[in-house]
């Protein structure tokens, strides 16, 4: 049977959302192991917990947990697991999601599966929206995405330019979809996605509590897509110029 490993990035979230993030994967109805990343800030509330591999960074790298979220993947890869998932360490699973993104790599073949999302508030009501991109398949959130070993080269594609960080999973997308995997696309909404984000709580009608995020696309990245040395360290970087604005 294939061997799947979970990697979470993680920073500064509380024990109980970290912990509900780790219960999801644990319960999940097909058996994985999940790798946590420590972005600089170690927690000890992993420690003793069964398929459970905990790596603490020295230091932060302030660019969305992309610098962990690869080093997870290349660990997983180093110890012969046969497919990568990825969960943010505010998101949480469906007991079904792994088994079902791995049922679709047997039914296709295909070695990139991925799922929809359900949206959530901070503090955990949902919020009945939905992102008309994802629906239509042009669109994955980094939480949803089955990486198998086939596609293994993409696990590097999270080291990309800081300045990608907060748009990395549209990076991500654009990646894959130019180097020509195949990608099997579920319909199923097995992550929960706890959003930060002001037009989803505007859509589903529940007052925005503040310190949300307007929007992905900062001026520090639309500066860099408009510096000839931006372009280029973004090329060199990723070997294509992704296409945002």
């Amino acid at each position: 049977m294939p061997r799947i490993a979970v990697v979470t990035p993680y920073y500064r979230e509380t024990d109980e959302v970290l912990r509900q993030c780790h219960e999801s994967v644990l319960n999940q109805t097909r058996e994985c192991t999940h790798i946590l990343v420590a972005d600089g800030h170690p927690k000890a509330i992993f420690d003793g917990s069964p398929r459970t591999l905990h790596v603490p960074l020295p230091a932060s790298n302030g660019d969305n947990g992309n610098t962990p979220r690869a080093i997870g993947g290349i660990l997983a890869e180093a110890y012969g697991f046969d497919g990568v998932a990825y969960l943010d360490a505010d998101n949480w699973y469906e007991p079904t999601h792994i088994e079902s993104l791995l049922a679709g790599h047997q039914a296709t073949g295909h070695p990139l599966v991925c799922c929809k999302r359900q949206f959530f508030t901070q503090d955990g009501r949902l919020l009945p929206i939905r992102e008309v991109a994802e629906d239509a398949n042009q669109h994955v959130d980094t939480s949803c995405w089955l990486v198998m070993r086939p596609a293994f080269p993409l696990l590097r594609a999270w080291l990309m330019p800081k300045v990608l960080g907060p748009v990395c999973d549209r990076v991500f997308f654009q990646k894959a979809i130019r180097e020509r995997y195949m990608i099997y696309a579920l319909n199923s909404r097995t992550v929960a996605f706890r959003s930060q984000y002001e037009a989803h709580y505007r859509r589903g009608g529940v007052e925005v509590p503040p310190g949300l995020k307007a929007s992905s696309d900062t001026p520090e990245l639309k500066a860099c897509f408009s510096s000839a040395d931006g372009v280029r360290a973004i090329v060199d970087a990723l070997g294509f110029f992704p296409v945002l604005f």
